[in-house]
């Protein structure tokens, strides 16, 4: 593929990843199936690897999770929480073993079995026994400090069976029993509230309540599967020395001799799964002995010696009844089958994506069809195919047309050159609004707690906002007079809505929905900003500077590219963002400028490094840790202004590149060396 081709095709995917991203960990509301989001994250590994100079430091691939939320305290993790390599089908799980028996140099292998539980990963801290912390995954390295809420859940122990001396992190995963989740899923519907899309993002929801009492009120359960700091030689070992410490481990685990013995346990497990009362969505392999897994090492963001077999997706057949368009937040039409109700996986599915206008073209979907759809990972289900020869001869349905007005508020619908979605032109659309507001107060954003889908969508029927500034002038006479609210949740709303007044830079940037701007680029973008403005900037001058920056001038900022920088100043130049954003400067909102930051008088303080081909001392996720704890910034791409090229066997076009252009290159030992 060309440069601008691929780098056009770069762009797509890594914003179609970071809404799935957000949509998944801030929003606890996937909408994109797991099968379809490790689609696009492998085609984007593809690309990235043939154009290396694509690659930034907020891309999707450079990520180990998502960054942990600032409504609770961050841990630092004693060892990093990384993830599984995926494997989807059976040639994929002997390419797994066969690496392995390579990279050992034998045929025997013994591997472990376990059940992949549909959870939220978790990480607890006992010292001496007793347990002194929980912690959420967050981005692999730093996570969000839920001790409180964790010490609700029965299943996991406050003081250990055995006193083991030191400190002892346990990892597992909190997870929601069915019963429970679908409960849960009732409660929200009855209260206006979207329901829950799988266990994992309900697990999620009530592990990281404010008041350790709603936590209480789920019935959260967890399973543990690994531990730092226990001297084990085998993971069956570990499993088991984990249960006699009080610890709940599954109990459908298997100690397997050859990959045969696997993938027998796979397919038993395939529809044994169904009879179980909580989610699983697949099985996890370890090489079994330690000594073994010590050897294999890391690559990248995951272990040389696990992986993880997701289960296919489920499907079943049903009829289009109709198909419907949804408005998004940046006025994005999303088209969705309406479905004659139908069983898939144990649930009722009536709603199925498809995706957008191209993806129709190509499955020749239209109304009245018999259908193919599948729920992978028990999220919103898709359309996989179109049974054609159902349909009866000569009185075939007509082609599906995208609309030329807006189904919510009438508006043209535009499409841009070159793009595949269709968009709402209509900046005062009541369904772009709502979307809107819904990102802006997230956790990811102004991280204002209790305005859910139902408050905005009473507030927006009876005219008291039209975008999310608007909130900021609400007063609590008019909270109390919507519907389910007293006094007392009116106070708390209005109250929390003020607080939100006072927030850091780049989650305000973040909150803004700028097309490309992640939470990387909002950090990065903040941080370029408090260097040119003084610590006390209101946020007029933060927007005016914005306003006046040229695209070069954004590219000037580490992993801002040209298409990033593109969106960010055609964002600021829109006359119809005008007035939301000076309402946000009338509001009085007042930005944190991010600290500088932290540099040391080590060997990479202020320096730019990259990391290439395989390391065999530590993982490079561990590796970058260590140059930004010491001050350095760890990059994806080489370019002029990298300082340093750490270079372990198999570098490639990085090492070339860094060869090139005359920048410093070492080997592992070489880097080991400068950290001591």
């Amino acid at each position: 593929m060309a440069v601008p081709a691929a780098q056009k095709r770069v762009a797509e995917l890594r914003e179609k990843i970071e809404k799935a991203n957000y949509e998944y960990y801030i929003l606890d509301q996937p909408k994109l199936a797991d099968e379809a989001y490790d689609a696009l994250l492998r085609e984007l590994q593809q690309l990235e690897e043939a154009h290396p100079e694509l690659v930034t430091p907020e891309s999707p691939t450079q990520r180990v999770g998502v960054a942990p939320s600032t409504r609770f305290a961050p841990v630092e993790h004693g060892s990093p929480m990384l993830s599984l390599s995926n494997a989807f089908d059976e040639a994929e799980l002997r390419a797994f073993d066969q690496r392995v028996r390579k990279l050992l140099d034998r045929e025997a292998v013994g591997y472990v079995c376990e059940l992949k539980i549909d959870g939220l990963a978790i990480n607890l801290t006992y010292e001496d026994g007793r347990f002194v912390q929980g912690a959420t995954r967050g981005d692999g390295f730093v996570g969000e400090d839920v001790t409180s809420n964790l010490k609700t859940i029965r299943s996991i122990p406050l003081t250990l069976r055995e006193p083991i001396p030191g400190r002892l992190d346990i990892r597992g995963e909190v997870y929601l029993p069915t019963a429970s989740f679908e409960g849960t899923n009732r409660e929200r519907v009855d209260r206006g509230e979207p329901a829950f899309a799988n266990p994992r993002n309900a697990a999620a929801g009530a592990v990281r309540q404010l008041d350790p009492k709603a936590t209480a009120k789920r019935n959260l359960a967890m399973w543990s599967y690994s531990a730092a700091g226990l001297k084990v030689a085998s993971q069956h070992e570990l499993l088991e020395r984990l249960k006699a410490l009080g610890l709940r481990v599954n109990p459908h685990w298997r100690r397997t001799a050859t990959l045969d013995d696997v993938i027998a346990f796979v397919n038993e497990w395939r529809e044994k799964r169904h009879s179980l009362d909580y989610g699983t969505d697949g099985v996890v392999v370890k090489v079994d002995a330690v000594a073994d897994q010590e050897r294999l090492g890391f690559v990248a963001r995951n272990p040389r010696w696990a992986t993880a077999f997701k289960f296919p997706a489920e499907q079943a057949t049903t009829t289009v009844e109709d198909i419907l368009i949804y408005v998004g937040r940046i006025g994005t039409l999303t088209p969705v089958a309406a479905l004659a109700p139908v069983l898939v996986g144990g649930t009722t599915v009536r709603r199925a994506t498809l995706h957008n206008f191209d993806e129709i073209r190509r499955l020749d979907v239209r109304k009245g069809d018999r259908v193919v759809i599948q729920r992978a990972g028990d999220v919103i289900p898709e359309v996989v195919r179109v049974d054609a020869d159902a349909r009866k001869k000569g009185n075939e349905y007509p082609e599906f047309v995208m609309p030329e007005r807006c189904p919510v508020c009438d508006g043209l619908v535009i499409h841009p050159e070159g793009e595949v979605a269709y968009y709402c032109g209509n900046p005062a659309c009541p369904a772009k609004t709502g979307q809107r507001v819904g990102h802006f107060v997230s956790r990811g954003g102004m991280d204002i707690e209790g305005v859910g889908w139902a408050l905005v969508t009473q507030l927006q029927e009876k005219g008291l906002i039209s975008d999310p500034a608007d909130l900021f002038f609400l007063t609590k006479e008019q909270l109390i007079e919507l519907d389910r609210f007293a006094e007392k949740s009116a106070t708390n709303i209005y109250e929390r809505i003020q607080a939100a007044k006072d927030r850091p830079l780049a989650r305000i940037l973040l909150a803004l929905g700028i097309r490309h701007v992640g939470e990387t680029t909002a950090d990065d973008l903040a941080r370029w900003l408090a260097t040119r403005l003084p610590n006390n900037a209101d946020l007029g001058a933060v927007f005016e500077m914005l306003r006046n920056a040229s695209v070069e001038e954004l590219q000037s900022i580490e992993g801002v590219g040209a298409v990033v920088a593109e969106s960010i100043q055609e964002y600021f130049a829109r006359p119809e963002e005008r007035p939301f954003l000076d309402k946000l400067v009338r509001a009085g909102i007042r930005p944190r400028m991010p600290a500088p930051r932290a540099v040391t008088g080590g060997p990479f303080a202020g320096k730019t490094i990259v990391f290439t081909g395989n390391l065999e001392r530590r993982s490079r996720d561990e590796a970058e840790a260590l140059v930004r704890s010491m001050g350095g910034k760890a990059t994806g791409s080489v370019s002029a202004k990298t300082d340093l090229v750490v270079a372990g066997p198999g570098a490639g076009s990085k090492l070339d590149k860094a060869k090139s252009l005359g920048v410093k290159v070492v080997d592992e030992e070489g880097f080991e060396r400068m950290l001591r």
